[in-house]
């Protein structure tokens, strides 16, 4: 993002398998000014991720086509995306899916059931956090 643009102009790539829950976050998020790419699968997300390069993912862990962990990782790995922050929404609240989460450096965890409220004020924290990094 260039230094004095709002932070609303960001771009997140939403990925998520239930639709009902994509597009009420979606149409939320929009509503911020942010442009929202959706995605129903790992693999699509991920094709989509080097595509765009958003400025921040928000992942089901939970998906066909590779699981948001499988995501997280490939994005990782990746130089292009290495360094994209990465949100997980998700059902899980196994133990070892938040370590592998850590391990991936994901920077936020919510866990499903949600308040849309805590993921705007997540993704609005992290999309500040980007365009301060950039702007130095």
């Amino acid at each position: 993002m260039v230094k004095g643009t709002m932070m609303s102009r960001a771009r997140i790539l939403l990925v998520d398998d239930d639709p009902e829950l994509l597009e009420a976050v979606r149409i939320r998020l929009r509503s911020r000014g942010y442009e929202i790419t959706t995605a129903s699968d790992g693999v699509q997300a991920t094709r989509l991720a080097r595509q765009i390069l958003p400025d921040l993912v928000v992942l089901d862990i939970g998906m066909p086509g590779g699981d948001g962990h499988t995501v997280a990782g490939r994005l990782r790995s990746d130089p292009l995306t290495m360094f994209l922050p990465i949100i997980f929404l998700t059902a899980r609240t196994d133990l070892s899916d938040y370590e592998r989460a850590r391990e991936q450096r994901v920077e936020k965890y919510l866990v499903k059931p949600f308040q849309v409220e805590e993921l705007v004020l997540a993704v609005d924290e992290l999309v500040e956090r980007v365009s301060q990094a950039a702007a130095v």
